[in-house]
């Protein structure tokens, strides 16, 4: 999940004057929040207001961005700006003034649609436009899915180690452009990369009824993936998870019959505990226990596929991994970060306090989610870089 989860105006109708709820009120409150855990959306939402944009006349596609002052556009570091649907690109750098409600930053690396009159726009966490951006080869390719077909970007190692592959999982909302910063560092050092899409993902076929199964259902696409790299000469295996896709890599491992080739697993910002995370979000908060229960009866239960139209129930504790964590032997390195507003860090760290003998975690402080490495790029490098040095 590489964004809160959003919920639609009539949720917000319900919470006005949920003291005074029927129990068909609860229960419909119920329905709703259900529904927006499993309801997938093909495009992240462009929500930040830009006020001015100045350009540089001596460089093109570079000048200064007057934009609204949010947890996304305020953070320090390096991010992408993305409008017009992903059809414009560009690098966000430096802040150089702000005010209460807003923020001037540095931009370069126009790509695509001009930024010039772009009125809304989405700050992403990846601070690379796209696969090209890491300046290595690649090859966009296609492999198999119980659904249908899927495409990945195949990046091999500068100097190949036999058999060394990682297999870079994103999470809810995001795109493959999101882990390609674990890439150059699995480059360097001999390990091949593959960075896959997933059901309900562009360049994927789409899950029935376009619901998210929270790992439970998307790991059979990562399991697609391993298959396709075996066939390719893959005998050890890493697999790195991205916020939701940390849920999806640990299912993978649990229940892959390629398992026994996976000899690390690396999660940030996880999502390690899903009813922690459901109850993390600031609406959530203020929805009545009685519908909070409704709603996880709901998604575990026969009645999703009624109410929901899920093709098999969402069982939470499945994919609850402290609860499960007597199941993991192999090596974790875990990253997560106390600024976290999206997925909480508090079960990060009881995972790791439960098997310490397998979990390495590192956490940071001020990063927001999935933005460790745009706070804190040398610490984040160095952490993953030696946690790949012992795995070869």
């Amino acid at each position: 999940m590489a964004r809160s989860i959003r919920w639609p105006l009539n949720l917000c109708a319900f919470l006005a004057g949920s003291a005074g709820l029927t129990y068909a009120g609860l229960g419909g409150l119920g329905v709703l929040l259900a529904q927006n855990v499993v309801t997938s959306r093909p495009t992240a939402p462009e929500n930040v207001h830009v006020y001015a944009v100045n350009e540089d006349p001596s460089t093109p596609g570079s000048g200064t961005i007057e934009l609204q002052r949010t947890l996304e556009s305020e953070q320090a570091g390096q991010y992408t700006l993305s409008w017009a649907h992903g059809l414009g690109r560009a690098i966000l750098d430096e802040t150089v003034d702000a005010t209460a409600t807003t923020v001037t930053r540095r931009f370069h690396g126009v790509d695509g649609i001009p930024i010039r009159g772009t009125k809304r726009l989405r700050v992403m966490s990846a601070p690379q436009r796209g696969i090209k951006d890491l300046g290595l080869p690649w090859e966009e390719v296609t492999y198999p899915t119980e659904l249908g077909p899927a495409v990945a970007w195949q990046i091999p190692a500068t100097e190949p180690k036999p058999g060394h592959w990682i297999i870079h999982v994103h999470g809810r909302g995001a795109t493959r452009v999101e882990p390609l910063r674990t890439v150059p560092l699995a480059a360097a050092r001999g390990w091949n990369s593959l960075v896959i899409t997933y059901r309900n993902d562009r360049g994927a076929p789409s899950a029935p009824g376009g619901h998210y199964g929270l790992g439970l259902t998307e790991w059979r696409d990562v399991d697609a993936a391993i298959e396709w790299a075996v066939g390719r000469g893959a005998r050890r295996i890493l697999l790195v998870g991205w916020s939701m896709g940390g849920t999806i890599v640990t299912q993978t491992y649990f229940r892959s019959r390629y398992s026994p080739l996976v000899e690390g697993i690396m999660l940030e910002s996880p999502g390690v505990d899903w009813r922690a995370t459901l109850e993390y979000q600031p609406i959530v908060r203020r929805v009545p226990d009685e519908s909070k229960r409704f709603a996880n009866w709901l998604l575990s239960s026969q009645a999703g596929r009624l109410f929901l139209q899920l093709k098999e129930p969402i069982n939470l504790d499945e994919v609850d991994l402290v609860a499960r964590a007597h199941e993991v032997d192999v090596p974790v390195l875990l990253l997560h970060s106390a600024g976290d507003t999206v997925v909480p860090v508090g079960p990060s760290r009881t995972l790791a306090k439960t098997i310490p003998e397998f979990v390495e975690y590192e956490e940071f402080a001020g990063a927001r989610h999935v933005r460790l490495w745009n706070r804190e790029p040398q610490r984040w490098e160095r952490v993953v870089g030696q946690w790949l040095d012992e795995r070869g």
